[in-house]
């Protein structure tokens, strides 16, 4: 079997990582390789973790869509005649989409990495154009992300495949990680520190996760919180200065950040849209409790064995949902750490997601 996966780049990211990893399990037992539609940068990102026997090519388009580009990945993948085209993300995903309409012998798998309402009108069009070709196989994360596809575009194939990585192995030895802890203005104290992981961007929706640790403020002054990630969305970086919780430290981006999860309590995730995002699955897999609003598929990962839901995204839900968390007693913290390890190796190791997607590659 010959398995190409296609996808923008190998930068950091989540959908990359898992192309990388899944890609890794893939090259065991069949011929896999992997076309980037544009330029990979020289840093941050996942060529270092490629498996050598897996080709990588890299087609270095500057613009977004062409015929000419079409034509060029038509050409190329005669070249490679692949039996199944496994495509992730946005862009590359129109580019496969019309290859599907007159390449009728290859098997298309496609995954939606987050969540429905970043995909819905992608999928409205496809799912008006279904009479030209329906033959794609689309993969969510979740089961509830699913659902909602379904129910809104009910004609399109969808089947679920939970995300799935290796268990992260921290890069920093353990001395340098509290070392990072301690550098901020409260001390770290058991029981009482969160850290988020992402870009700040609106799906994030830090502005509730600082707002939510500014009210705890108030009633738990040694509660803390670090925000990790590159400040993309200038206006809300700004926004959130101005907002000024004395809990809230922004640290920037950070490579390997989820290694800083050995000192955490708890992962806080405060987003407005998610799919299965791979922090949440390194959290899980390093004994790490996750409190998190209900967006997109976390629900689906996280329940009262292995964290704590917000009800819905209001500042009083989410204040409440990080306070019932912090009363919880030091064992019980630590029993839904043990409880979260445990669901990632049952659901959510990398070789269980690759087993799922063998069997959507192979079924006629």
């Amino acid at each position: 079997m010959i398995v190409v996966h296609i996808i923008s780049t190998l930068n950091i990211g989540g959908a990359e990582n898992v192309v990388v990893q899944l890609a890794n399990k893939q090259v065991e037992y069949c011929k896999v390789a992997i076309v980037t539609l544009r330029r990979t940068t020289n840093d941050k990102n996942y060529m270092a973790r490629l498996h050598s026997e897996i080709e990588h090519i890299e087609l270095d388009w500057k613009s977004k869509y062409s015929l000419n580009q079409l034509w060029q990945l038509n050409k190329l993948i005669n070249k490679m005649a692949p039996d199944v085209i496994h495509v992730h993300l946005h862009n590359p995903f129109y580019y496969v989409f019309a290859l599907s309409s007159f390449k009728r012998k290859i098997k298309y798998i496609h995954t939606v990495h987050s969540s429905f309402d970043n995909w819905r009108k992608v999928l409205a069009i496809i799912h008006k154009l279904r009479f030209l070709n329906n033959s794609i196989l689309h993969v969510t994360l979740s089961p509830t992300i699913s659902k909602s596809i379904q129910k809104e575009f009910p004609k399109l194939r969808i089947t679920t495949v939970a995300n799935g990585i290796q268990s992260h192995i921290p890069h920093r030895e353990k001395e340098e990680i509290k070392y990072f802890w301690n550098g901020f203005d409260i001390s770290p104290r058991e029981g009482f520190r969160f850290l988020a992981i992402g870009n700040i961007s609106g799906n994030k929706n830090y502005r509730l996760l600082a707002l939510s640790f500014k009210a705890l403020a108030k009633e738990y002054p040694e509660v803390m919180c670090i925000q990790v990630g590159s400040p993309t969305d200038k206006a809300l970086t700004q926004e959130l200065k101005e907002i000024n919780a004395s809990n809230v430290f922004l640290a920037g981006p950070i490579s390997n950040a989820a290694d800083l999860l050995t000192e955490a309590d708890a992962l806080v995730i405060s987003s407005v849209q998610e799919g299965m995002p791979i922090v949440a699955l390194e959290a899980m897999s390093m004994g790490v409790p996750i409190i998190t609003t209900p967006a997109g598929g976390m629900p689906d990962i996280v329940n009262t064995a292995t964290g704590l839901i917000a009800n819905d995204f209001e500042v009083t839900s989410f204040k409440s949902t990080l306070t019932k968390f912090i009363q919880l007693s030091q064992n019980k913290k630590r029993a839904l750490g043990t409880s979260a390890r445990r669901l990632f190796k049952e659901k959510y190791d990398i070789t269980i997601a690759e087993e799922h997607y063998k069997i959507h590659y192979e079924l006629e």
